[in-house]
């Protein structure tokens, strides 16, 4: 398997009990889904290596008014977990939304790819649906 910073890529994956193939593309934070499986953590530096590129414009009134952007560490990453997606081995690779909303800014369509963000089922208990993603 594929190895990225060191880290085999198949570590960042798990089988749901829906029998749905998940990974992590960058999250430092672990999530547990409704069924009780746990999608890991990647390691600090992992994590940032490969976040999205956050722009700020700061207004007088205090605002700040937020855009996203991929940078050439993301998109290459991004190509490994399309290759990994085609291939089978992958059915989503779950991202933070705002990268989603970059890929959306970058005319990518984000239906035709594995990338997606978490649904959480209940604000309390902060599980992961299995069976819902945001796009």
């Amino acid at each position: 398997m594929t190895k990225v910073l060191g880290i085999d890529v198949s570590d960042l994956i798990v089988t749901l009990s829906n029998g749905k193939r998940v990974a992590n593309f960058s999250s430092p934070h672990e999530f547990v889904f409704e069924d009780g499986s746990t999608l890991p953590a990647v390691p600090d530096g992992y994590s940032e290596k490969y976040k999205i590129d956050f722009k700020e414009v700061n207004h007088s009134n205090g605002d700040i008014e937020l855009s996203f952007g991929l940078t050439d560490d993301v998109k290459q990453l991004m190509s490994m977990w399309e290759l990994l997606w085609v291939s089978g081995m992958v059915d989503v690779v779950f991202c933070p939304l705002p990268m989603i909303v970059a890929m959306r800014d970058a005319g990518i369509t984000v239906t035709d790819s594995p990338f997606r963000a978490i649904r959480i089922t209940d604000r309390i208990s902060k599980l992961v649906s299995i069976s819902k993603q945001c796009i």
